[in-house]
């Protein structure tokens, strides 16, 4: 890619792919389009760089594009998403909000020091 992409670029991407959940250790997609209108200045910019293309056609689609991510708009896109991944150390206190949210009796300390929540502090 000769051009860098802007964070808002990069942004749309990760959407695109369902990967904005900065808490997350791994991006995992589980998506990859976008409903445009067309002419819509942001796609079409990615869509010149390469990053995005058309997979169902405008005139099949009624008003809409529909956008998906080329293997490059797929690789930046996953590329930032660990660049900006929260920290270690925030992920593991993600994790331990939402078991807490199950367990309000769970402190922070026990959850850092347990045998039980090992397996948890280690997958965040």
């Amino acid at each position: 890619m000769s051009e860098e992409l802007t964070a808002a670029q990069l942004h749309t991407l990760r959407h695109m792919l369902g990967i904005t959940d900065l808490s997350q250790r791994e991006p995992r997609p589980y998506r990859n389009y976008a409903a445009t209108v067309p002419g819509d200045p942001e796609y079409t910019e990615l869509e010149r760089l390469g990053m995005v293309c058309e997979y169902i056609p405008t005139a099949l689609s009624g008003s809409y594009r529909w956008m998906k991510c080329t293997q490059a708009g797929r690789e930046a896109a996953i590329k930032d998403f660990y660049k900006n991944r929260e920290s270690k150390s925030k992920r593991v206190y993600v994790r331990f909000l939402e078991i807490h949210d199950v367990m309000p009796d769970l402190t922070f300390k026990e959850f850092l020091t347990n045998p039980d929540f090992k397996e948890a502090r280690k997958q965040a």
